[in-house]
């Protein structure tokens, strides 16, 4: 069989740990495994038909992410979610992202009116946390995504997996979705004027929202957690 020359693509090989590390996060955001659980690293490397070798490259990578913990002789934990790094994650994100907005383009009509769409399609699936969660980071992603600045984009982006691990674990959690659509439609309406500055204030309005149902909740789990006992010294 002959393949007519457009229709043919080079094929890209994924490595093994890249597509492990793409597993082993979407599964954190799901909350599988939970926050502060041990990773069995050979119930693992079974489960998904890898070798040591590969896992261990991938969770070694997420533990310098800052999403799992290496402990000498005892493997690697999810680190448990805190209300301290809520509190000094999310306005990193917003600092970032209206840094990204004030270095992009003037907004045309054409990417309002897709981020309309995008928030049109947030607000009918209101019901489902986890597709209102997919379309308010793509809300996000589209907003930004002009900015030309690939360095600041990327930090972004690896910022707000940490930011999903907690607005996902909450909504699990509570049955509560974290619903942005009227802050959105705010910022939409100030762009439409050209008035940068009011979509960034709005902007920064946008992400301590969730901190404002986050932040009660964690606290709420921190103190109801019991403080782990110390160790006897041996005589």
């Amino acid at each position: 069989m002959t393949l007519a020359a457009a229709a043919v693509r080079p094929i890209v090989r994924i490595p093994i740990r890249s597509e492990v590390r793409r597993i082993l996060l979407e599964g954190m955001l799901r909350g599988d495994p939970a926050p502060g659980s041990t990773i069995n690293e050979s119930e693992l490397s079974a489960l998904l038909g890898v070798s040591r070798t590969p896992l261990r490259e991938a969770l070694l990578g997420l533990a310098g992410e800052g999403f799992l913990r290496a402990s000498p002789g005892k493997g690697f934990f999810v680190l448990p979610l805190s209300a301290k790094e809520v509190e000094d994650l999310y306005p990193i994100i917003a600092t970032l992202e209206r840094l990204a907005l004030f270095s992009s383009p003037a907004t045309s009509k054409a990417e309002i009116q897709r981020l309309a769409d995008i928030n049109q399609h947030m607000a009918a699936v209101r019901e489902n946390w986890e597709a209102a969660l997919e379309a308010d980071g793509r809300w996000h992603e589209t907003l930004v995504s002009r900015c030309g600045n690939e360095r600041l984009l990327e930090t972004i982006r690896a910022l707000k997996f940490h930011a999903q691990r907690y607005e996902s674990a909450y909504m699990r959690h509570s049955g509560t979705i974290i619903q942005s659509v009227a802050q959105h439609r705010g910022i939409l309406r100030a762009l439409r004027d050209g008035d940068i500055e009011m979509a960034a204030r709005l902007l920064d309005d946008n992400w301590k929202i969730s901190q404002k149902f986050l932040l009660p909740w964690l606290r709420e789990e921190e103190a109801s957690t019991p403080a782990p006992r110390p160790k006897r010294a041996r005589a």
